[in-house]
């Protein structure tokens, strides 16, 4: 593979040679003197030839190449903010245009309805950020719960007693999608089950949703795709932000953001989260409390430098204490009652540190190349019960990541290559009918580089590859490539091949399990110095898209069309198929695959009404012990309209409508016939309606409804009413437990 990456570089390289062959161009760099006196480059400057369309746009470092035009002699160049400049060009191939300040430059404003979730059309690898206006359309009250508006990602409960939100994304379960806090590791082993609700929705300024592999940089990890999330920095503009949320469920949340400029170079900023839940409520009347109880502290310090010369560094650190209890009604907390009382209950108690620091360097007269260095480190601890299996599991984990980007030549030709260490010391212990006990230090050292090729606006290639050192598995090599074609301003076709690998962490990421009479079943011979006895799981997965704007009656629309596909070498494989009373834990043999294929459609029929629509199909297929079955829980077809609608008076109305398909459910023969459950599940609408109203730029009241259809899967506890029992089992949830709840809140920005 690590040839086939040098042959990709040395055949667009190549490429790039023989166009410059075979056409004759005219090369020039265009600039301007600033007040110390230094020549620094204008990117971004318009160039063309007086009387022709053909426009070219400088680069970072001032840089154009335009076609010379027998019939043209003068050339133009136009940048804003600078005096315009028409130069006579005559039998030469090189010029230097330097470009003078306006010296009365008039105000200009440029007014510009920025879209709540935008595409870039310039990334090779297609990027759907969600803004902070994509985010108020829901209460957002953490990282779970963000994705309700976006169609690409999936969201499920579980279980039925912890709460436990996770995600999917291409038909995948969430531990397959890396997570990333700007740009580095976020949420990730022991953590992955209920991690994402250690992020308030508050707190997040962003996120970014790449479908597939992602660019070697950022690690090994990711599979199915990779999810950025930017929190708010502390050099914003507000000085303070609140936010209060109340629902009928009993849930009651605070936020709070103080920001603080101390001079030009350095902010700070303190973020401040509280929640808690408060209310016993069993809907269903099955004897279990619908939602946990419980209680979460969060804060966070950041601060950010920026020298004005060069130096950039960002750093902070996290403290969180979190705290659910769950089971039968009149259950209470504590490690004795859950042996001792006939009440089944569960509870979780997490605690996590977690600090990190970020510092780049751009050389000033050289605004190509830059170095920057990633730092983190997180302490993360679990003393869990669920009925009688018991559950105790600490993680530390170090990150460090050194990066440099520069150019080849010139900036069609840019490289970043950099050295990588992922630590992590994980202590887990369960008891579940045998009492098993994990130790291991993981340590996974590597080198990455990765090749940037790009032709005129239309055409880019990248190329990258990782060889990583971890010390069980040994040596472990990441290819992956990505290109993307415009055929026209309004269009865009990406593509991409690559793999991905990483460590499965088999008791974390199925701990919803825990919440039945299953025993755990370990089909690998437990040795020294391996994880569980399994091998890394890893995978290659290839996707296409497009995307495309259009208009139509003078409104703006984009259609997108994506395909991707992943085949996995080795899994772990989790099956309860196999015995109605117990989960088989084994390695793949055989076939492992996923297809998915969605199309969405955005568009704005009217002024300030914007509509979104989606459908997704997947075939998520997996080699069993008893043949190759579809992955159960997964609904193969998904369908999704989101129409949001702002007044001119700021009012904003949303209205989100999903439509899941049938899902395949374990198979659950060996139970008594009163307690199996069908081959599939019921299809079912899942719709959420948000109304907000802003006051005066600072304050913004909603209130909304989750579940508006009150629609509820019918006795989501198999055997509820023996939870000690042979059959008891709260984990095969495939829709909501709760049913309608009512939520409110305000927002305050200053």
């Amino acid at each position: 593979m690590s040839r086939l990456i040098i042959a990709f570089l040395f055949c667009f390289g190549f490429v790039d040679l023989l166009w410059a062959q075979n056409e004759k161009i005219l090369k020039g760099v265009v600039v301007e003197t600033n007040p110390k006196g230094l020549i620094e480059p204008i990117q971004g400057a318009l160039v063309f030839w007086l009387g022709s369309g053909n426009i070219v746009v400088t680069d970072s470092v001032g840089v154009f190449k335009i076609k010379l035009e027998s019939d043209k002699q003068r050339l133009v160049v136009l940048a804003m903010g600078y005096k315009p400049d028409t130069i006579l060009v005559a039998g030469k191939s090189n010029v230097k245009v330097l470009l003078l300040n306006k010296n009365h430059l008039k105000e200009l404003i440029v007014s510009h309805e920025r879209k709540s979730s935008e595409i870039s059309f310039i990334d090779p690898w297609k990027t759907t950020i969600m803004n902070e206006k994509e985010l108020f359309k829901a209460a957002c009250c953490n990282l779970s719960e963000s994705f309700e508006t976006n169609p690409s990602v999936d969201v499920s409960y579980a279980d039925a007693l912890t709460g436990t939100k996770q995600i999917q994304l291409l038909g995948l379960a969430g531990q397959y999608t890396q997570i990333s806090q700007e740009g580095m590791p976020g949420i990730r082993g022991i953590a992955t089950n209920f991690g994402l609700a250690y992020t308030p929705g508050s707190w997040v300024n962003a996120i970014q949703v790449s479908k597939g592999v992602g660019s070697v940089v950022n690690g090994f990890e990711s599979i199915s795709g990779l999810i950025n999330v930017e929190l708010h920095k502390p050099n914003a503009k507000d000085k303070l932000f609140l936010n209060a949320y109340a629902s009928e469920g009993g849930r009651y949340e605070a936020n709070l953001v103080l920001r603080q400029q101390l001079n030009d170079k350095f902010s700070q900023a303190l973020f401040l989260h509280g929640s808690i839940l408060t209310q016993e409520i069993d809907r269903n009347k099955d004897g279990f409390m619908d939602n946990p109880l419980g209680h979460q502290f969060n804060v966070l310090y950041r601060f950010a430098f920026d020298n004005k010369k060069g130096w950039i560094t960002q750093g902070g650190v996290q403290g969180l204490i979190d705290n659910k209890t769950g089971g039968q009604m009149g259950f209470r907390t504590g490690f004795n009652d859950t042996l001792t009382q006939q009440l089944y209950g569960t509870q979780i108690n997490a605690q996590r540190t977690n600090v990190f620091l970020k510092s780049s360097y751009v050389f000033p007269q050289q605004r190509y190349k830059s170095i920057g260095l990633q730092v983190s480190g997180s302490n993360q601890k679990y003393d869990n019960y669920f009925g009688k299996n018991l559950y105790k599991a600490t993680q530390q984990s170090t990150y460090t990541n050194l990066i440099f980007q520069s150019i080849i030549g010139n900036s069609n030709h840019k490289y970043r290559t950099g050295l990588s260490q992922q630590m992590d010391w994980v202590d887990e212990s369960l008891f579940n009918i045998t009492a098993y006990s994990f130790k291991r230090q993981e340590i996974v050292s590597g080198a990455f580089i990765e090749y940037t090729f790009s032709y005129k606006y239309n055409f880019n290639i990248v190329a990258g590859l990782r060889c990583d050192y971890h010390n069980f598995f040994g040596w472990q090599t990441t290819p992956r490539l990505h290109m993307r074609y415009a055929p026209s301003m309004q269009t865009v076709i990406r593509a991409s091949i690559g793999s991905g690998w990483r460590t499965a962490n088999v008791i974390a990421e199925n701990l919803g399990t825990l919440t039945s009479s299953r025993i755990w079943n370990f089909q690998q011979t437990f040795t020294k110095n391996t994880v569980y006895g399994f091998k890394p799981e890893k995978a290659w997965n290839a996707g296409l898209n497009l995307t495309h704007d259009f208009t139509l009656n003078y409104r703006k629309g984009t259609l997108g069309i994506d395909y991707y596909y992943t085949q996995f070498e080795n899994q772990v494989i989790a099956d309860r198929d196999a015995n109605a009373q117990q989960v088989l834990f084994y390695n793949l043999n055989g076939n492992s695959y996923s297809n998915s294929i969605q199309i969405q459609l955005d568009y704005q029929p009217i002024r300030r009404f914007d509509v979104k629509i989606a459908y997704r199909w997947y075939e998520v297929k997996m080699q069993y012990l008893q043949g190759m079955l579809q992955v159960p829980l997964n609904a193969k077809q998904r369908a999704f309209i989101n129409l949001s609608y702002l007044t001119k008076n700021k009012w904003a109305f949303d209205l989100t409508t999903q439509w899941l398909g049938e899902k395949r459910l374990p198979i659950t023969l060996s139970n008594p016939e009163t307690y199996r459950l069908p081959e599939y599940s019921k299809p079912y609408f899942l719709v959420n309606t948000q109304i907000t109203k802003s006051l005066k730029k600072k304050w913004d009241i909603y209130l909304g409804i989750e579940n508006l259809l009150d629609f509820k899967q019918t006795n989501p506890i198999i055997d509820a009413q023996h939870p000690f029992g042979n059959y008891f089992d709260a984990s095969m949830i495939w829709g909501p437990v709760f049913g309608r709840m009512t939520y409110g809140g305000i927002r305050f920005k200053m």
